[in-house]
């Protein structure tokens, strides 16, 4: 007998029944109508996905767009409380500038009632840039009742001292020549030992002042850190007000007299307000006028 192909014979086993299967379910597919709504159910899927990413992606930009302008808005609010700060720096650092102010007035103020020689009060406004020894210009003049050649004094840390004096008085404004000017020669001595001498500048608030004519054997007694003083032996400069402090004595190896440095009373890259004083009066100032016809010592 001949035999049966390999073939032939997995049809008939298999492929049949396969093939009976998927006829049934055509069949009942078309009896139910599923395949009518199959499309339908494919497209509600294709839909229900495309929603979801629509979803997504616009969740996703919403997030962004929100989460891009509260960044902003954070930063408007962090510059706003950066410049709140610096406002309030600026006020602190205001307020305590106007602390130091009334304070540094206050002592002026408390000079000013203290001293009676005291002429009149000024602020110094500007430097005399055509002067090559930095002549301070002060508000008041002539109007004021100041005159070439009175006195000018400071205070400061709590001491009166000598500023200068007064080198041209214009209407209303003064020019000032500085203690360290060596064109201006104080008569001064020393508070403890009351020896006298002559004290001028270098022409440089850099340097020290020179005390003039002191012999060196009353240097013998002097003390570094000796205050000096005017002497008041002159028509300008009242008597007691501070010059400046002993730095250094020196003998010099030919000569009768030391030169005495002295290192100012005042700083006067510091000082804002000078005091203009009264001319000093001198002992014959008070002498009475004889009368006429009468003789001074009681002759008759």
């Amino acid at each position: 007998m001949p035999r049966k192909k390999r073939g032939q014979g997995f049809m008939a086993t298999q492929g049949i029944p396969l093939l009976l299967m998927i006829l049934s379910i055509i069949l009942v597919s078309v009896s139910t109508k599923t395949v009518q709504t199959l499309p339908k159910a494919v497209a509600a899927g294709i839909s229900g996905v495309a929603q979801k990413l629509f979803f997504g992606v616009q969740n996703f930009v919403q997030r962004t767009v929100f989460s891009i302008r509260e960044l902003s808005q954070l930063r408007e609010e962090y510059e706003t409380l950066v410049s709140k700060l610096e406002s309030f720096e600026n006020l602190e650092r205001d307020y305590v500038n106007t602390l130091a102010e009334n304070k540094r007035l206050k002592e002026q103020l408390g000079f000013l009632e203290s001293v009676s020689s005291i002429k009149t009060a000024a602020r110094i406004i500007a430097k005399d840039p055509g002067n090559i020894y930095s002549s301070y210009v002060i508000d008041k003049g002539g109007n004021a009742g100041i005159e070439a050649d009175m006195a000018v004094a400071a205070f400061q840390n709590g001491i009166e001292g000598l500023a200068g004096k007064v080198l041209e008085a214009r209407r209303s404004s003064s020019l000032v020549l500085p203690i360290y000017d060596g064109h201006l020669y104080v008569a001064a001595r020393l508070s403890r030992t009351r020896v006298e001498g002559l004290v001028n500048g270098q022409g440089n608030p850099e340097e020290p002042l020179i005390m003039n004519y002191v012999s060196m054997l009353n240097a013998q007694d002097i003390q570094i850190g000796d205050m000096v003083v005017t002497s008041g032996l002159d028509s300008i400069y009242p008597p007691g007000i501070a010059i400046g402090r002993v730095k250094e004595i020196r003998n010099p190896k030919y000569g009768g007299s030391s030169l005495i440095l002295l290192e100012p009373a005042l700083d006067l890259s510091k000082i804002e307000y000078l005091f203009v004083l009264e001319r000093n009066k001198q002992p014959s100032d008070n002498v009475p006028e004889k009368p006429e016809g009468q003789k001074i010592g009681g002759g008759s």
